[in-house]
C-alpha cells in the first residue's frame, strides 16, 4: 500500500515546473534560536518569558523547537528582510547608517561603523548590513538593533524597522503595542550595556520605521509641506519614547533567568498551574517541569 502511494507520488511530481522546483527548494526547517540568549522579542511576546523553563532547558540541555516554513513562509519572510536590508543600504548611501558591515567576498566584518569604501582585507567594496547586538549587563536582556541613525546629534538613533501588509499599513494610525514595548526594551538595554559601543547611542528615543509592501503606500499630505512634489508615501515613522516602568515587569522576569545563571538564586518556579495548561502543552520542557526532579526552590512572583 505504502508502495503504490510512493509510487503514485512519485508519478505525479511535475519534471519541468518552475513553481514546483521554488517550493521544493523553499519548503524547509527553521532551526529554532537557542536558549542561551535571552532575547527582547521573547521576552514582549503575548504569553510573557517564563524563567523556569530557561532554567530546566540550561540543566538539561534541552534544544528550541525547530519551525517548519513552507514557501508562503518563507516569501513573506525574504519580502521583509530584503526590504529592511535595502532601507540600510539607502541610509548607508546618505552616510548615515551605522551598523556591522561583511563583507560580500572574503566575511571579514568591520564592526559598529558607516559603510567603508573598501574592505580592508580584501579591497571588495560591496558589503552586507548586520545588525548591532546589545545586552544588558543587569537582567542578561539581548536585543538586536536594524539600523543606528547618525541624525547631526552627540548620540545615534536606534531605528527599529518593520514591514507590514499595504492594507494594515493604511489602517496604522500608531505603533503596534507590542513593537513599541520592545524598543522601549531595547533603549533600556542598551543603556545597561557596558560595550563600549552602547555608550554612542542615545536611549531616550528610539524610532520605529513602518514599511509598507505596496509600493505607494497611502496618501500623505505632509510630503507637500516639506517641499516634496509626491503625494504618497510608503513609510510610517513613529518616535518612541523610553519607559523603564512599562518594561519593569519584563526586565523582572530576565534577571531571574540571569540570577539563576549566575548561581545567585535557586530553580525559579513556573508560570503553568498544572501540565494541562494551554501554555505547559507547547513547552518544550514540560516534561522536565512536572516530572519532581527539578522542585521550585525560588518563588520570584512572590
Amino acid at each position: 500500500m505504502t508502495i503504490t502511494f510512493l509510487k503514485k507520488a512519485k508519478d505525479l511530481t511535475p519534471q519541468n515546473s518552475i513553481k514546483y522546483w521554488l517550493h521544493q527548494h523553499l519548503s524547509r526547517i527553521d532551526d529554532g534560536r537557542p536558549l542561551s540568549r535571552m532575547h527582547a522579542s521573547e521576552l514582549t511576546r503575548p504569553e510573557g518569558l517564563c524563567p523556569r523553563m530557561y532554567a530546566i532547558a540550561d540543566l538539561t540541555k534541552t534544544k528550541p523547537k525547530d519551525e517548519w516554513l513552507n514557501a508562503s513562509s518563507f516569501m513573506t519572510f525574504q519580502i521583509g528582510r530584503d526590504q529592511e536590508k535595502n532601507i540600510v543600504l539607502w541610509f548607508a548611501e546618505m552616510n548615515k547608517a551605522v551598523c556591522h558591515w561583511k563583507c560580500v567576498a572574503c566575511g571579514t566584518v568591520h564592526k559598529f561603523t558607516m559603510r567603508p569604501h573598501a574592505c580592508k582585507s580584501c579591497g571588495t567594496k560591496k558589503f552586507d548590513p548586520q545588525e548591532v547586538r546589545f545586552e544588558s549587563a543587569i537582567t542578561g536582556v539581548s536585543c538586536g538593533v536594524d539600523m543606528l541613525v547618525a541624525m547631526g546629534g552627540p548620540k545615534l538613533r536606534p531605528v527599529e524597522l518593520k514591514t507590514i501588509d499595504k492594507d494594515e499599513f493604511k489602517n496604522l494610525k500608531a505603533p503596534l503595542a507590542e513593537h513599541k514595548w520592545r524598543t522601549q526594551l531595547y533603549l533600556r538595554t542598551i543603556d545597561e550595556c557596558t560595550d563600549q559601543n552602547a555608550s554612542h547611542v542615545g536611549t531616550d528615543k528610539a524610532t520605529i520605521l513602518y514599511v509598507s509592501k505596496g509600493g505607494f503606500g497611502c496618501a500623505d499630505p505632509e510630503l507637500k509641506k516639506w517641499g516634496l512634489q509626491e503625494g504618497f508615501s510608503p513609510f510610517k515613522e513613529f518616535e518612541i519614547t523610553r519607559d523603564d516602568k512599562a518594561t519593569e515587569p519584563l526586565a523582572e522576569r530576565a534577571k531571574v533567568v540571569k540570577d539563576f545563571r549566575d548561581g545567585k538564586v535557586g530553580m525559579p518556579c513556573g508560570l503553568c498551574p498544572s501540565s494541562m495548561s494551554q501554555r505547559a502543552k507547547g513547552c518544550i520542557v514540560k516534561k522536565h517541569c512536572f516530572s519532581g526532579d527539578f522542585p521550585p526552590t525560588y518563588d520570584w512572583k512572590a
